[in-house]
């Protein structure tokens, strides 16, 4: 027990220091009472987080947050569970060629990867181009500055961070049990939808969970793709911080987005420990 604590208790440092002390301090602001000269003042108020609950504007915010962050979640789930489970079914060195294509788009930052998108779907892109020198359209198409777009790239963007937890708990699996199942008679969607899934629950709640914080956390991505067509919490707490400085109402944002994150992580916790 006692060599167990002393290799935590660095890693517990770290997390003291670098993350809960700063964030805490962050979160402390959304007390205070906003000031044009000084940013914050130290008058405890409820003020800020009134102002997310009573401003519609706001609500719409934290609303279009969540319904996005779930339609991306959804839509990477279901392809991620997919090309993870045909990973843990590959036996040849195609599987570390395959994972390698997933991984490289980490390898270039979020800001290269939405330029990316900009120029394939920009009015002088390759798609318009295409369409338009097939035939198909007869004037390039407005892909651009719409939620649907930014769907899509956020899809993108998140895809490996839901294939690989989910693709950790597949192989994790006994290998004898899809043979096992196969001898007594089970068909294949039986077993898959009897032993394959309900097994990588923990790898499904935890990619869940990673994607839809990061998604509701997305600046650039929704900024440059969306444009005024969609606007999320993560935008709202820099455009506070950067252009109002009001930081008070900044940390009530960032607090409710951390207290969903942390719902979600409570949520992942209770699930993982009915499943074993």
């Amino acid at each position: 027990m006692c060599s167990a604590t002393a290799l935590m208790a660095p890693i517990g440092i770290l997390y003291m220091f670098f993350l809960i002390i700063p964030i805490g301090f962050f979160l402390s602001l959304s007390f205070l009472t906003y000031s044009v000269a000084d940013m914050s003042v130290a008058q405890p108020t409820l003020e800020n987080y009134g102002r997310l609950v009573l401003d519609g504007y706001y609500r719409g915010i934290i609303f279009d947050t969540i319904r996005v962050s779930l339609t991306v979640t959804v839509i990477t789930l279901l392809l991620g569970y997919v090309l993870a489970l045909f990973l843990s079914r590959m036996k040849s060195a195609w599987r570390g060629i395959m994972m390698f294509l997933i991984i490289a788009p980490l390898m270039t930052g979020v800001i290269v990867r939405t330029y990316g998108w900009i120029v394939l779907l920009g009015t002088d892109g390759l798609v318009n181009m295409l369409l338009v020198g097939s035939g198909v359209v007869e004037r390039p198409l407005q892909m651009l500055n719409n939620e649907r777009t930014a769907i899509v790239a956020l899809v993108h963007i998140m895809l490996p961070y839901m294939v690989f937890p989910i693709f950790s708990s597949l192989v994790a699996q006994d290998p004898h049990l899809v043979p096992a199942a196969g001898t007594l008679g089970a068909r294949p969607l039986r077993t898959f939808l009897e032993i394959t899934l309900p097994l990588s629950r923990p790898g499904i709640v935890m990619a869940s969970v990673i994607v839809f914080t990061m998604t509701s956390g997305s600046i650039v991505t929704v900024d440059l793709l969306a444009g005024r067509d969609l606007t999320i919490m993560g935008q709202v707490i820099y455009q506070l911080i950067m252009s109002t400085f009001n930081w008070p109402l900044a940390a009530a944002v960032a607090a409710l987005l951390v207290l969903c994150q942390f719902a979600l992580i409570s949520y992942y916790f209770r699930k993982t420990r009915r499943g074993y």
